[in-house]
Order: C-alpha cells, then sequence, then structure tokens
C-alpha cells in the first residue's frame, strides 16, 4: 500500500514539474510612489533602502506579515505585507501573498515531523529532525520503533538527503546514511537477550508543500543490518508523514 501511493505522488508531481517556473523567486512592481527596505523583519528596524515606482524585486522568503526581498543592484531588505498587497506582478495583476509560501517551502533551514509505517511487516512510528545546508542538501536524524509480533526494534539512524529540485511544490529526493537498530525479542518460554546491530540505508521519497509551513512525506528506504553472523539482513521499509518546516 506504501508503495503504491508513493507510486502514485512520483507520477502526479511530474506533471507539477513541467509547469514549474524558470525563475527561482518571483518577481513584483513596485506601484507606491516608493517602497521602504528595512533590515529586519519588523517595525523597530530601521529603513536602509528606497525603491522607487515601477521598479522591481524578487521576493525571498516570508516570515508571518513580513517578505524578504531584493532589488535589481542586489540589495535585500524586508518589506511588509501592506506594502506587498500593493505591488503588481510582471502580467500588471495584484500580487498573490500566498504563493510566498511555497517559496519559504523551498529555502526552509529546520524540518521537524512524524511518521508511520511497515518495516518488513511489522508497524514502525517514529519521529525526525533535519537541518538544510542547502537548498539541496540536508542531514536528518531518524528515531523509530518497529513493533511485531515476536520482537520489538528500536532504530536510530542519521542521514544525507539531496533534493535536486527544490522549488518544485512536488519535490524528490534521495536518502543515504548509516545508525542503529536493537532488537528486544518477546519469548516468553526461552531466555533470550538484546542485541544491537549497525545498519545502512539508502531510499528515495517525496515531499509535497501542502500549506504555510506544512508539508506530506512519502519514503521508501532499503535497510541493510550488518550482524555478527555472515548472512547480513536486508529490510525494506515504507513510511507516510508530516512536517513542518521553519
Amino acid at each position: 500500500m506504501f508503495a503504491r501511493i508513493l507510486i502514485a505522488l512520483v507520477v502526479a508531481c511530474s506533471f507539477s514539474a513541467v509547469s514549474a517556473r524558470a525563475s527561482e523567486y518571483p518577481s513584483v512592481e513596485v506601484q507606491d510612489a516608493f517602497l521602504d527596505l528595512r533590515t529586519g523583519p519588523g517595525e523597530g528596524y530601521p529603513k536602509v533602502q528606497i525603491v522607487e515606482r515601477g521598479d522591481f524585486v524578487e521576493i525571498l522568503l516570508s516570515k508571518t506579515d513580513w517578505f524578504k526581498v531584493r532589488t535589481r543592484k542586489g540589495f535585500e531588505g524586508w518589506v511588509h505585507r501592506d506594502d506587498m498587497e500593493r505591488t503588481l506582478d510582471p502580467d500588471g495583476d495584484k500580487i498573490r501573498i500566498s504563493t510566498v509560501g511555497e517559496d519559504e517551502f523551498a529555502h526552509r533551514r529546520w524540518e521537524a515531523g512524524v511518521k508511520m509505517g511497515d518495516f518488513e511487516g511489522n508497524t514502525m512510528v517514529g519521529g525526525l529532525l533535519g537541518y538544510y545546508f542547502t537548498q539541496n542538501l540536508s542531514i536528518e536524524l531518524n528515531a523509530s520503533e518497529a513493533l511485531g509480533s515476536f520482537s520489538d526494534s528500536q532504530l536510530y539512524s542519521l542521514s544525507i538527503t539531496h533534493q535536486p529540485w527544490p522549488q518544485w511544490r512536488c519535490s524528490p529526493y534521495f536518502i543515504m546514511g548509516g545508525g542503529a537498530i536493537k532488537i528486544q525479542p518477546e519469548a516468553k518460554f526461552v531466555q533470550t537477550r538484546d542485541r544491537t546491530d549497525q545498519t545502512v540505508h539508502a531510499g528515495l521519497g517525496m515531499r509535497v508543500y501542502i500549506t504555510r509551513q506544512f508539508m506530506f512525506r512519502g519514503e521508501y528506504r532499503s535497510n541493510v543490518i550488518l550482524t555478527d553472523v555472515d548472512d547480513n539482513l536486508e529490510i525494506e521499509e515504507w513510511t507516510l508523514g508530516f512536517s513542518a518546516f521553519f
């Protein structure tokens, strides 16, 4: 089931990718006599630049009711939502403020979320925390638990993810890394002991921007458990979840 949902997301998002905009940042035209740029997102920050009527600025990201913009000369500053709503897009229409959230999705720094799925037939639940070094590369910490009929497993992993097209609303990514798994058998009549093994993994996933700071995630991983015996274990993992970026 999880595999079918993830494949459907990839197919659906391929149509979205075709219509992706060539420009990474949306541009707007100033219609007031001038537009004040501040050093930070708040009235308490000083005004340091003025953009005149008819000039264009690029919208880089948003923070509550403030927008970070960049002039054609490369100067960056912050503008309040009320001022941005009086600007025009390149077609001469009023700017749609709601589209800025997708751009912030492409330039996020932190991500935290929850997920659940299937770990080789066992129910898996867990959480994640990620940090983005660039728009394309991030590091992610995962902690999960797989609940089985005969044993429970706790998994911890550290991964590097690569997102080739961060500006897409449906953005695929690739993942690889390693970690550890602690297996706790639930035998009632035979003396057993817990064991901890090292793991490595690789996989792919899809992030889908929903609204504001939230997104949906679907992911597949191929895990290899490095055991003390000659034969290593290969485990397939499918998960779905939600996360927030900030």
